[in-house]
């Protein structure tokens, strides 16, 4: 049923009911706005026609505007009001989110400048395994010089050990917070496409994914720079975003 209301003198419209309602519970009308729909002799008080919806509204993941429960259907791990279950089901077949429509995606310096931040706080972190190996080395005899298969292994333990510390970093705080410390300072945050939280696996995973990105000749960070929701590679190995505002 299509409603026409009047604001400022103005007529607007025409709205369903749904929306009208949710335009009730925002405060865009009230009960004294008038309003008129095909039918009517002249145009009526809100207040006098329609009562408000009894409880809490559903937010839709695409719209954004509320709706009552039983005007919405359970999808992409959220709710989505039937006028927008075709568009949500075809961004969903596309690989886009729902989840972050409405939101501000990250664009590709911002998130250049949040990874500077967090490289310089696990390099500070790996000196803790390398800063050990390298005293080792210089108490060594100098003349023989290291035993080379001893000094390989140490090497590739610092190595092993700086990636774990990185990988670790990372994941935990993807996991507890959302977002690593460098993108919690420039106010960005990591989100699932289709919503709910990130387990290990796939915190782990997307750093790994995100060390691919950059042995591609950089081309995955690049992505993010033209891609409509300013996907790296590696958010779309892992189905994640970057938004900002958060």
């Amino acid at each position: 049923m299509s409603w026409y209301y009047a604001v400022n003198g103005q007529q607007a419209g025409p709205v369903e009911d749904a929306e009208l309602q949710s335009m009730a519970m925002a405060g865009t009308v009230n009960a004294s706005t008038l309003v008129w729909r095909a039918g009517m002799e002249t145009w009526a008080a809100l207040g006098t026609l329609m009562a408000p919806p009894a409880g809490p509204l559903e937010t839709c993941l695409q719209c954004k505007q509320g709706f009552p429960a039983e005007q919405t259907i359970p999808l992409a791990g959220g709710a989505v009001c039937a006028g927008c279950k075709s568009v949500v089901l075809q961004r969903m077949r596309e690989g886009l989110a729902p989840v972050a429509s409405g939101k501000k995606y990250a664009g590709f310096w911002i998130r250049v400048i949040a990874r500077l931040i967090d490289n310089t706080i696990t390099s500070v972190a790996g000196y803790v395994f390398q800063i050990p190996m390298f005293i080792v080395l210089a108490r060594s005899d100098k003349k023989a010089g290291p035993d080379l298969p001893w000094f390989l292994a140490m090497m590739a333990l610092a190595v092993v050990a700086s990636l774990a510390t990185a990988a670790y970093y990372e994941a935990w705080f993807i996991r507890k917070k959302g977002a690593t410390p460098g993108k919690m300072i420039l106010g960005l945050k990591v989100i699932r496409a289709r919503g709910g939280d990130f387990g290990w696996g796939l915190a782990v995973g997307r750093y790994f994914a995100f060390m691919l990105s950059g042995m591609l000749l950089y081309f995955g960070y690049f992505m993010a720079g033209w891609d409509e929701e300013k996907r790296a590679l590696h958010d779309r190995i892992c189905d994640t975003r970057v938004v900002a505002g958060s």
